[in-house]
């Protein structure tokens, strides 16, 4: 990744929580209406605005990728980690958890919904 101007790793780390938010409800609701769904469909968490990637994981899967509040889950080959963004911390074959580190980090944390 070439380098990110400051402004550019804030809208990164922005896209990335939106679309954790997005996941969170989509969890929600394929529980409540369908709650013996073996795989649900979550969205890439890239923090690209314009990926449309959708990642089929159990519940099992979506909640290692939840263990902390720095975590995201991404298709593999769109981690942003270049420049101190982050690091790949798990990688389980078809999507990785990426960790989130220094200002894009503590985004992360405050915007993560299970910490309200």
């Amino acid at each position: 990744l070439e380098r990110e101007s400051a402004s550019g790793e804030l809208e990164i780390a922005e896209n990335e929580a939106r679309f954790r938010d997005a996941n969170e409800r989509i969890e929600e609701a394929v529980l409540r209406l369908e709650p013996s769904a073996q795989t649900l469909p979550f969205v890439c968490e890239c923090g690209r605005a314009s990926c449309l990637t959708i990642i089929r994981l159990t519940i099992e899967q979506y909640e290692a990728a939840r263990d902390d509040p720095r975590y995201f889950l991404c298709e593999p080959g769109h981690e942003m980690v270049g420049n101190g963004l982050g690091r790949v911390v798990r990688d389980m074959g078809k999507f990785v958890i990426v960790e989130k580190i220094g200002e894009a980090g503590e985004i992360a944390e405050r915007r993560d919904p299970r910490s309200a």
